[in-house]
């Protein structure tokens, strides 16, 4: 917030009355059926709504209305001692905390006092599902790269290339950023995000990238929400706060290469969906690579063009049957056979071995690699299947 917009005699604990019109002088767009006639704000309270994207903004003002129909709700003075001061918990989208509005009644008006971030809420936990979508910056800590058939100490050096531990942030201020799979609980998610986006961006010398972190519920309820992203209407809150993320980005001119991978590439296509319908404004300046499709790419290509945001690359392994058959690239007989042969690879741990974990560098490197690794009888398997393609084939 730009604080020379203030008079010199206002600090951040002053209290401002707002209307639809002057509101927009702090940076803050609140919506139309906001109760200004009801609720003052502090500048400190205005100060962090401005840092906010639409999401979580829209979100917020929802909990903001709340309090404004009642202001005495039980579960807004069980958190405060004092009987002065009220504390409201805004719950959404997860069963966790996420943000805390502080607030007064004085003279019939509601004055917001401060809106807080659980900061609780950031970083790796272990419960998984604790875990809260959002924005971390991540940094390169090794120049150790997948970009060769290795062999498991070699992977482990890989998985140790990028920051475990990333900073949580409320915009990309890097260059790159991406959108992690399912099961990809933060920890697995930073290092193999920063591993993708090295193959999707080779030469870019990627020393930091934006996480926009995609949380894992255990498989039936990623599933289930692979399933509601994929059909027409409301999309998930994670897609909602993406399609924020990318307007943001379009509103501030920043050019940002995105890389989206298996269920990332879902959530992308369902932010554009939403993106198209309440944004609008041409997506320019920033750029798309998928890896391991769990969409559509025709379908991803047309409402990435329908939005300005270009598609620049697409990998995807014809054993993985994410994009094969989840994702409806592929439905020949022969995609159904080479899918189900290696099933238990995409849903096992060994990442060297998944033809879905780490980045597809061609069918002859994975020939390869699962040989290092001991899995002899699936690399005949793959150079049977290299015999039949002509030599201009791309996946080779």
């Amino acid at each position: 917030m730009s604080w020379s917009k203030l008079n010199k005699t206002i600090n951040a604990h002053s209290v401002i009355p707002l209307d639809a019109l002057n509101c927009r002088d702090f940076g803050v767009n609140l919506p139309v059926n906001f109760p200004f006639n009801k609720a003052k704000f502090t500048c400190q309270a205005l100060a962090m709504l401005s840092q906010l994207n639409d999401y979580d903004l829209k979100m917020v003002c929802a909990d903001i209305i709340q309090i404004c129909a009642n202001p005495n709700a039980t579960n807004s003075i069980k958190h405060s001692r004092n009987p002065l001061r009220r504390l409201w918990r805004t719950k959404y989208p997860f069963r966790n905390y996420h943000f805390l509005i502080e607030y007064s009644l004085k003279n019939n008006f509601i004055n917001l006092e401060d809106i807080l971030f659980d900061k609780q809420l950031q970083g790796a936990k272990s419960n998984f599902a604790a875990e809260r979508t959002m924005l971390y910056e991540v940094k390169r800590r090794s120049n150790h790269t997948y970009d060769r058939a290795m062999g498991e100490e070699e992977i482990e050096e890989v998985k140790g290339a990028w920051q475990n531990v990333p900073t949580a942030t409320t915009q990309v201020n890097t260059q790159h950023a991406a959108v992690n799979g399912m099961q990809n609980e933060l920890t697995k998610a930073t290092w193999l995000m920063g591993t993708h986006l090295d193959r999707a961006y080779e030469g870019d010398g990627i020393k930091a990238y934006t996480l926009f972190h995609n949380p894992t519920d255990r498989p039936k309820l990623d599933l289930v929400e692979c399933a509601f992203d994929k059909r027409s209407g409301t999309k998930s809150h994670n897609a909602q706060h993406l399609a924020a993320v990318l307007a943001q980005n379009s509103q501030q001119s920043k050019q940002v290469k995105w890389l989206a991978h298996s269920q990332g590439a879902i959530i992308f296509c369902a932010a554009l969906e939403h993106y198209r319908i309440h944004y609008g404004k041409p997506l320019t300046g920033q750029q798309l690579a998928v890896h391991g499709s769990g969409s559509n790419i025709e379908r991803l290509k047309r409402i990435a063009h329908s939005t300005g945001l270009k598609v620049i690359a697409v990998r995807n392994n014809p054993y993985d049957l994410v994009p094969n058959l989840a994702g409806r690239n592929d439905l020949s007989s022969s995609s159904l056979v080479r899918s189900m042969k290696f099933k238990g690879l995409v849903t096992g741990d060994d990442a060297g071995a998944s033809p879905h974990t780490l980045p597809f560098l061609g069918l002859v490197t994975y020939a390869d690699q699962l040989q290092m690794l001991g899995y002899n009888d699936k690399a005949d398997i793959v150079r049977t299947f290299i015999k039949t393609l002509p030599p201009t084939d791309t996946r080779l």
